[in-house]
């Protein structure tokens, strides 16, 4: 055998957990979400106002953010208008938006909704969760 080729049952390298930052004012709601996530394998980090959401974003790496739209500080609103303006080269996260003022109308009324990739109306189900990472992360991948 020569030296350059792998032994065919050497295992895989496993595939970097996928990191999610939460956004979201209410502590239950981040635990909540923190448990579905991290139970499927996803990293969390969490942050209770859009301020500290996007100073993370601006430091750190993530491939998703789940955010509120009612976030003390910078609103979940004024995060995704500053996460659009940021240098794709940047890379930035997939975005959910989870949100109790989500309504039918909302995303035609304000466009800064378009930076999401998947809208959730609280209340929201693990399943429903899950499904909504999945395909953010998808949409993002085939950018």
């Amino acid at each position: 055998m020569s030296s350059n080729t792998t032994p065919v049952n050497e295992p895989a390298k496993p595939a970097r957990p996928q990191r999610v930052l939460i956004a979201d004012a209410a502590s239950g709601m981040r635990i909540y979400l923190r448990s579905i996530l991290t139970g499927a394998g996803y990293v969390c980090t969490e942050v209770e106002d859009g301020g500290a959401a996007f100073d993370l974003l601006l430091r750190d790496s993530f491939d998703l953010l789940v955010t509120e739209l009612d976030l003390p500080e910078m609103d979940g609103f004024q995060l995704l208008a500053a996460i659009s303006i940021l240098p794709a080269s940047r890379g930035r996260p997939a975005v959910i938006v989870c949100s109790a003022l989500l309504d039918e109308t909302l995303a035609e009324r304000r466009p800064e909704l378009r930076t999401a990739a998947v809208l959730l109306a609280k209340p929201v189900q693990p399943e429903d969760v899950l499904k909504a990472a999945q395909k953010a992360l998808k949409s993002a991948r085939s950018c």
